[in-house]
Formats: C-alpha cells, sequence, structure tokens
C-alpha cells in the first residue's frame, strides 16, 4: 500500500514541521550551482506580528555555502519578498489550499559540493527577538551535471552560460615598454595547519617561515635583474592563552624573525619590517560573521562590545554553555593565526653594457613587451599565445595589461573564476572594459554585461562592438 501513496507525501518539513519541501531539483551549469524547491506552507505558519527568514544552506565539514534568502511575513503570509530577486510570487495550490513559492537560485559551484548535505535555516523574528531553526533536508545533494531542456538555461538568461568567449569579443592590449620594474608579491604563511608551524620553537619556525618564503619568491628571484628591495611582515595570533603572554612572546617572535631574515644572504634582502598582532580578533569577527556558528550574532556582539582586557573570553566561552567558544576555538582559531607577507621586487630591463636584455641561452631578463611580441608570432587563441600571455601575468603581477590579457585568455579558455582573479584589481580601469563585459556576458550577469560593453564600444574597441550586438540579439 506504501507504495501506492503519491509523491506528495514525501515531502521533507523545516521550521516545526510548517514548511513542506519538494520538487527538488540541484544541477551543474557551467560554473554554477542551481537550486531549485517548491516551499509550501499553510496560512498559520506564523503569528501576527512575526516574519520568518528561510535560507536554504550547503554544509560539508567545516565548508558552507549559504543560498538566497526568502522572507514570509505575517501581516501577509501569502506574500514572499527575495533577497536576490529571482522566486516567483506565492500561489495558491487550488487542490490543497496551501500556499507555495517555487525557489530558484544559482551559487559558484565549488566540487566539495558534491558531497554536501543541504540544511534549511528558519529564523523566526518577533517583537525584536529572534530564533533559529535548523533542519537538515538532505545528507548528500543529488547534482545533476546539465540542464535537463533548452529552456532551463534559457531562465538563467544566458544561453552561453559556462562556455568558452568567442577570440573576436577579447581585447589584447599592447603593453608599454618599462625599462625598471616594481613589482609586488604577497604571499600568506598558515601557522595551524598540519605543519604545525607556529608550534615550533623559533630556530626552527624562523627556518620554515625563511623556506617558505624563499620558495615561493625563487621564480621571480630568477629573472636576471630582480631584487628584493623590502619584504613587509605581518603576523596573526589567536588568543589561546593569556593575552599578555601573547603579546610578550609575539613581540619576541617577530624581532627574532627579522634578524634572522636579514642575515640570511641568500634572498639578498635589504630592508626587512616585522609586525605581529597578538591576538587579531578583527579577523576572528569576520569569520564568525561568515560562519554557520551558532548563536553567531551573540557572540559577534561580545567581539565587538566587550574589551579583551574586561572578560571577553571568558564571556564568550560563557555563551551558550560553550558550544560556540568550543567551535571557534576548532574551526576559527587555525584559520586566523598566519604570517601575510608583501615583497617589493625591483626588475631592471637594462643590460649594464647598454640596450635591452634578451632572452637567450642564458636565464637574462625579458620585459612585458618581448613577452607580448613573442606572443604574437602565434595564432590569438592558440595554446602557444595563450600560454605566452598567462604566464606575462605571473611574471608582472602588477602589471594592468598583463592582467587584462590574461584575463582575457581566460575567457577563451572559458575559465571565469580565472578571469575574475585578473580583472578584479582594475574594474575602473577604461583599459578592461571590454574584458569585464565578456566576463560578465559568460557569467550570465547581462545587465552588466552590456553596461561595460557599451562603454567599451563608446571608447572605439571593435571587440566589445561585436560582444554586444551578439548580447543584443540573445536578450
Amino acid at each position: 500500500m506504501a507504495l501506492l501513496l503519491p509523491i506528495a507525501v514525501m515531502a521533507q518539513t523545516a521550521f516545526k514541521g510548517q514548511l513542506r519541501i519538494s520538487n527538488e531539483r540541484i544541477s551543474v551549469q557551467g560554473e554554477l550551482l542551481r537550486v531549485q524547491l517548491r516551499v509550501s506552507y499553510d496560512d498559520n505558519v506564523l503569528n501576527h506580528g512575526e516574519t520568518l527568514n528561510v535560507t536554504p544552506v550547503l554544509k560539508s565539514g567545516y565548508r558552507f555555502q549559504r543560498l538566497s534568502s526568502v522572507v514570509v511575513n505575517s501581516k501577509n503570509p501569502k506574500s514572499a519578498g527575495m533577497q536576490r530577486a529571482s522566486i516567483a510570487v506565492v500561489a495558491l495550490n487550488s487542490r490543497s489550499g496551501e500556499h507555495y513559492f517555487d525557489y530558484d537560485t544559482t551559487v559558484p559551484f565549488a566540487e566539495w559540493m558534491r558531497e554536501a548535505s543541504l540544511f534549511i535555516e528558519s529564523e523566526e523574528t518577533s517583537g525584536g527577538r529572534s530564533h533559529l531553526y535548523e533542519d537538515k533536508l538532505f545528507d548528500r545533494l543529488v547534482i545533476r551535471n546539465s540542464p535537463q531542456s533548452t529552456s532551463d538555461t534559457k531562465q538563467l538568461g544566458n544561453p552561453i552560460l559556462g562556455t568558452a568567449a568567442k577570440v573576436e569579443w577579447v581585447q589584447f592590449i599592447e603593453p608599454s615598454v618599462e625599462s625598471d620594474l616594481q613589482l609586488t608579491f604577497r604571499g600568506t604563511i598558515p601557522l595551524a595547519d598540519n605543519r604545525k608551524i607556529g608550534a615550533m620553537n623559533t630556530r626552527r619556525f624562523n627556518e620554515q617561515v625563511f623556506a617558505i618564503m624563499n620558495k615561493e619568491l625563487e621564480k621571480q628571484l630568477q629573472v636576471q635583474g630582480t631584487t628584493i628591495s623590502h619584504i613587509d611582515i605581518k603576523g596573526y595570533g589567536a588568543p589561546i592563552g593569556n593575552f599578555y603572554t601573547n603579546e610578550t612572546r609575539s613581540s619576541a617572535r617577530a624581532l627574532a624573525l627579522k634578524n634572522y631574515l636579514l642575515t640570511e644572504a641568500s634572498l639578498g634582502i635589504n630592508s626587512v619590517s616585522v609586525t605581529w598582532i597578538a591576538e587579531d580578533w578583527d579577523s576572528i569577527a569576520s569569520l564568525v560573521d561568515q560562519s554557520d556558528m551558532r548563536l553567531r550574532a551573540a557572540a559577534l556582539d561580545i567581539i565587538r562590545s566587550v574589551d579583551v582586557a574586561k572578560g571577553r573570553e571568558a564571556e564568550l566561552r560563557n555563551l551558550g554553555s560553550g558550544g560556540p567558544y568550543s567551535q571557534m576555538e576548532h574551526y576559527i582559531f587555525p584559520k586566523v593565526c598566519r604570517i601575510e607577507y608583501v615583497a617589493k621586487l625591483s626588475r631592471s630591463t637594462a643590460d649594464p653594457k647598454g640596450g635591452r636584455l634578451l632572452m637567450g641561452s642564458a636565464p637574462k631578463a625579458m620585459n612585458l613587451a618581448d613577452l607580448y611580441a613573442t606572443a604574437r608570432n602565434f595564432t590569438v587563441g592558440s595554446r602557444e599565445f595563450n600560454d605566452i600571455v598567462d604566464l606575462s601575468a605571473r611574471l608582472f603581477p602588477d602589471n594592468a595589461e598583463a592582467n587584462i590579457d590574461a584575463a582575457g585568455v581566460a575567457l577563451l579558455r572559458g575559465d571565469i573564476a580565472k578571469a575574475e582573479a585578473y580583472l578584479k584589481p582594475w574594474t575602473t580601469d577604461t583599459r578592461a572594459y571590454n574584458n569585464l563585459g565578456v566576463y560578465y556576458l559568460l557569467s550570465g550577469n547581462l545587465a552588466k554585461a552590456e553596461v561595460y560593453l557599451s562603454m567599451a564600444d563608446a571608447l572605439g574597441i571593435p571587440s566589445a562592438s561585436k560582444a554586444l550586438e551578439y548580447l543584443r540579439n540573445i536578450k
């Protein structure tokens, strides 16, 4: 008999059993994970003056991804408002008499999501007070790898979502010749990962930090004419143990590391500055705010309002019988313990005997213009062209033209995440407008794509005109 029951009885429930979730459909579409659900409820889901904030959340271990939220208001429980507009209006099911809305949203896809569980967070608010409920819908997502019909893709607003750009859409900028380059190289060294660098004695700690920086800077220093003019190092710790003891140890560690690096000849550093923040509460607050920690808002209020010297940690330990603080110790404090460094490099492209250094059998420096000229010997979009242009951005990370061109290569390869990383520092640079427009086109944000491509077209860039023509044909 059970086999004859309708599918509807298999709906999952949330918020004290008053929300019924069904018709789930989860798929990977290009670079995005699309989540579709139907959420049903009765008129009595809320009392007068109450609101309900419904948020699906993906979780796998310490990783999580909150999806768009829906707010149901008791003044009119037949309506729902979304923080990101992509959900249909609430409708009435004429058969059952219940109300429902179809939830449909997308987030950037990451591989860990294949192992993730799906939860529903329901935050009930009444009279300024709120109560959070959490219900697990599925232990593991059942993900479809592609849209089941062309109509699915059209609903997302972009029929080329997840594909590569056409060569005619992408702009490549001829770089200017620079005689002497100032480069910046940034790095982060975790101190509480499986290597446990932060727990080492002073000698081993200094050796490990030096070895890691040396390895990360090695490729830059192999280019002839490159020297390190300055390294700025900032260490960050977590509230493990007594605050004043942490401050004393941090100061001693900073001084010892600075002296060690200045005496290490192989890096050839001219100057070093090392500072240390004994307890990095700013980062702790940021990570707590982004977490799914229970009593997150209360913990943030304590961090922001109670001074460290006046019992901040004690209040956090007492919150929720110590559960939130325990979660912070296990998942947040280890992320905070780190070293961030910024190396200022100088690279001369001038030959001591006069003229420019050219690439030959010896490891001599080649400037950006030389690399671009080499790339131009190959067809735009070919593997050889793409590899050289991408290498240029890695060798000249502070050069706008190198990054904008490397973003163009990423767009040709359909790698929109990499294109975004290259373009992010240059969003206000008019030279980046064309490739930013193509990035948004491939990402599915057609409104932003049209804005950037129109601005690039107004600057007289031919590739923008072609991409804009395509965009307007598919809208």
